[in-house]
């Protein structure tokens, strides 16, 4: 899967590269998801971020066609969560402290959303 990754610390960025083994393509921005940073998110599957994002940033990430998001921060707010629902997402949030697991959780994940997509192109 093609997947963008913003606002990630360099401890994280390596645990991160070890989980994948190259698997996905993942693109590292270390600034933060906003109104200059999202167009990098472009012919992206997946969006991973570490800070909760306004209607704006969702109704962009939308348009860009972007399929899923995954969330590695606090619980998302019920504004957040119904607005990304009503655009079709595909989200999960990560919660855990241990930061070694939580890459490979992210891996997991991917790969996951990575086989379904396979499956229903197969179907069709």
């Amino acid at each position: 899967m093609k997947v963008i990754i913003y606002n990630i610390n360099q401890e994280d960025k390596k645990l991160l590269a070890l989980a994948n083994r190259k698997k996905h393509k993942i693109t590292i921005i270390t600034s933060p998801l906003d109104e200059t940073t999202v167009y990098f998110a472009d012919s992206k599957d997946v969006v991973i971020l570490t800070d909760h994002i306004s209607p704006e940033i969702i109704e962009l990430l939308s348009s860009l066609n972007i399929k899923y998001l995954l969330f590695d921060s606090d619980e998302l707010s019920p504004a957040e969560t119904s607005l990304i629902k009503n655009k079709g997402f595909t989200f999960i949030q990560i919660k855990n402290s241990d930061q070694k697991p939580k890459a490979f959780q992210i891996i997991d994940i991917l790969d996951e959303w990575e086989k379904s997509d396979k499956d229903h192109s197969e179907r069709k």
